[in-house]
């Protein structure tokens, strides 16, 4: 997010200073914060709240419509040329996001799922999941693909909130999610000691990268 609101704010400044003095962000990417922990609630730990089962179901929770933009600060070539301009400067003080290490961060919480989702210790909590929500009524063997029977589907149903409630109350029973966590926990610990230092090294080059957008935010160009 912090990149995002360093590029916006260069592109701006450098607009306003090409003459186009009325330029507020027309059509620049907004900086959003996360989305929060009941986005998607269900995953491969099951369902983790049940007041949000309730009432939101497996779908994400309803955002306010975009608030919608005025006119174009400028058109023409002109205006697009310059803008065209100001978003390569804008990248060329930025800088190339740190890449080092990218692959293997990517690469390692791949395996840390994978070797997760194999424990004996999940699958077991898995089975008893699926066996409390079979006693429930509701057949269900994946508490990831649980969700996508009903996501696909525009409006939140009552068998969809039904179906919720009993994921939440059988992950709780059963004590998925905190046995699905703490096992993946364990085995990123184990990654983390055995690739500490490449590990490290995509640390400092991050850190380095958020201490550069701080001082663009903070309007130092150095």
């Amino acid at each position: 997010m912090k990149e995002i609101q360093a590029r916006n704010m260069l592109v701006v400044s450098c607009m306003r200073k090409a003459g186009y003095t009325a330029f507020d962000g027309d059509g620049l990417q907004a900086a959003q914060a996360p989305d929060n922990a009941t986005a998607l609630p269900a995953g491969a730990w099951g369902y983790l709240g049940t007041a949000v089962a309730g009432v939101q179901g497996f779908h994400p929770p309803k955002r306010n419509a975009p608030r919608p933009t005025g006119p174009a600060a400028g058109s023409g070539e002109a205006y697009d040329n310059t803008r065209v301009d100001c978003d390569r400067q804008a990248a060329e003080r930025i800088g190339t996001p740190p890449g080092a290490g990218t692959d293997l961060v990517g690469r390692l919480f791949d395996e840390s799922i994978g070797a997760a989702s194999r424990d004996a210790r999940v699958t077991a909590a898995t089975g008893a999941w699926s066996a409390c929500m079979t006693a429930a009524g509701f057949r269900a063997d994946d508490p990831a693909a649980l969700p996508e029977r009903f996501r696909t589907t525009p409006e939140i149903t009552p068998t969809e909130l039904a179906t919720a409630r009993a994921d939440a109350d059988c992950t709780g029973s059963s004590n998925l999610a905190g046995i699905w966590f703490a096992v993946l926990a364990g085995y990123q610990q184990q990654q983390i000691e055995r690739n500490a230092q490449a590990l490290a090294a995509r640390q400092e080059a991050v850190r380095a990268q958020d201490a550069k957008l701080a001082r663009l935010l903070a309007g130092d160009g150095s």
